[in-house]
């Protein structure tokens, strides 16, 4: 799973991070979001590069990952998160449409609206291509 591509992605991003944070010190960035989101890359990268370290050298370790990573009962817990997530987030943003109409809040139900009618667009042609191929 974990291959010399990924720990060679983890190390771009603590480079990018301490660059970030670099510039942000340096005020070369105005803004402190850069040192913020420095310091996350730094992060992040680091603890990839701490488990790329760990699966090569471990080798329980790397069992249990690639026994969850194959898994059909996780892949298919997955699958079943990601629907009913985008179903919920459908309902909640129609929800919201309909309270920002209340409101007269335009900017937030134009968002919205457009919103769900990407996520369901998203969906119409994703179901078109799946049932094309199964």
């Amino acid at each position: 799973m974990y291959n010399n591509r990924r720990l060679a992605l983890s190390i771009f991003w603590v480079l990018l991070g301490v660059t970030l944070l670099v510039l942000s010190i340096t005020e070369v960035l105005d803004s402190s979001m850069y040192a913020g989101m420095g310091s996350v890359l730094i992060v992040v990268g680091g603890l990839q590069i701490i488990r790329n370290i760990r699966y090569r050298k471990d080798a329980a370790y790397q069992e249990k990952v690639d026994t969850e990573t194959s898994d059909e009962r996780n892949r298919f817990l997955s699958m079943k998160s990601w629907s009913w997530t985008g179903y919920i987030v459908v309902i909640i943003q129609g929800i919201g449409v309909i309270v920002a109409t209340v409101l007269r809040e335009d900017t937030i139900r134009q968002i919205l609206s457009y919103s769900v009618c990407l996520m369901v667009t998203v969906y119409w042609i994703s179901y078109l291509v799946l049932s094309r191929k199964y």
